[in-house]
């Protein structure tokens, strides 16, 4: 009969190797998902650029371009949401983030319709609020990686 001090060393031996074991095969995904973190984040500094220049373009020009500049907004969107439905499972947001960005989405067709109105300050009123959910919805993204 063994000796319990090398019963015990013998589990305490196999209870780590098990654990380091379990760490490297959760290595693999936590790498992955941090790469499709990383590409959400991207997209969403995209999609705030194209908003950021749709806004000057409101300020600036005139209703034709200006609906050009929230189309293209509309489009780096659909960006944000093709990486977000790619990659759902490893980015871990909780249920309303897929919610959210249909609502933003939404609300920038909704720019757009206010847009072809030619209602200039209707559509400052429509476009101002999606840059601070841009910014809420990447700030949410980033946290993730951290």
């Amino acid at each position: 009969m063994p000796n319990p001090i090398v019963r015990l060393f013998r589990r305490c031996r196999l209870g780590t190797v098990i654990l380091i074991t379990a760490l490297l095969v959760q290595w693999p995904i936590s790498a992955a998902g941090a790469d499709e973190r990383a590409e959400l984040e991207a997209a969403f500094k995209l999609a705030s650029a194209q908003y950021q220049v749709a806004l000057k373009t409101l300020e600036t020009r005139g209703r034709e371009e200006t609906s050009a500049e929230v189309g293209r907004l509309r489009e780096t969107f659909q960006a944000v949401i093709q990486q977000f439905d790619a990659n759902r499972a490893a980015l871990g947001l909780d249920q309303d983030y897929a919610g959210m960005l249909m609502q933003l989405d939404v609300s920038i067709v909704g720019v757009m319709l206010v847009i072809d109105f030619g209602s200039r300050e209707a559509a400052r009123d429509a476009l101002t609020p999606i840059g601070a959910s841009l910014a809420e919805l990447g700030a949410r993204a980033v946290l993730l990686r951290k």
